[in-house]
């Protein structure tokens, strides 16, 4: 099927929140969606001594010294950008990898208008595959960790997961203790790849509020067994609204 050549709709969307409030949560929503949205990059033509012109990703120098690879939202943006410049079709994944292989230190994501630059351990996680999540030490590799039951139960923790996690898909949820503190573990209604459990850990946090704990919280999946303390989710049964016991 052929490229439309339009914005992905989740990443617009997710740009237009960090526009209107820039914050961890919204930062986080935009790295979820990047990870599994099609951007563009400009494609110039240089100049090649014995060759003629030679194809290039057009990058651009930051005010620091670094270079930063564009990465538009659509076909129109590219254009408007560089006169002349052909847009090329990356996954978001594969605009951090190109990013690091041109030796730029960012990606910089719809210029100019939103111009969100993803850099540092972010531009790594992306560019391996990973998800990261701004404000924690959450990405994909957070699955792989070791969880155990947590030393203390925290009442107040617990309910106010209970109220955060009711709109979305999970069947159930454990409070546990990870090497870098307190986790969050979620039996999903339904497979979430990286990037889903990105936009979900980014919903979370803000619902929270005062009872998110000073170390912070992580998120994984689960199994429906193991350690950890339940979380007092409520469920949808015959029609009946109950909670978990």
């Amino acid at each position: 099927m052929s490229d439309s050549g339009l914005a992905d709709g989740r990443l617009a969307a997710a740009l237009a929140g960090w526009t209107g409030r820039p914050d961890a949560a919204t930062t986080a929503e935009v790295y979820a969606a990047l990870a599994g949205a099609r951007v563009f990059a400009a494609i110039t033509a240089t100049a090649a001594a014995g060759s003629g012109a030679q194809l290039a990703v057009l990058t651009v120098r930051g005010s620091a010294g670094g270079r930063a690879l564009p990465a538009f939202l659509d076909v129109e943006a590219v254009v408007r950008f560089h006169t002349g410049a052909r847009p090329k079709a990356l996954q978001g994944p594969e605009a951090c990898t190109a990013a690091r292989a041109d030796g730029a230190v960012a990606v910089l994501l719809d210029p100019p208008s939103a111009a969100f630059v993803v850099t540092g351990a972010a531009l790594d996680d992306l560019a391996a595959g990973r998800v990261p999540i701004a404000g924690t030490s959450l990405s994909s590799r957070r699955t792989t960790a070791t969880l155990a039951h947590p030393r203390q139960a925290d009442p107040v923790l617990l309910a106010a997961l209970a109220r955060a996690l009711e709109p979305e898909p999970v069947r159930a949820a454990r409070l546990l203790e990870g090497p870098d503190g307190p986790v969050v573990g979620l039996v999903a209604q339904h497979p979430l790849d990286a990037a889903a459990l990105a936009g979900l850990a980014a919903r979370l946090r803000p619902r929270l509020g005062g009872a998110l704990p000073a170390a912070g919280l992580d998120v994984a999946l689960v199994g429906p067994e193991g350690p950890g303390l339940p979380v007092p989710l409520k469920t949808r049964r015959r029609g009946l609204l109950r909670r978990d016991r």
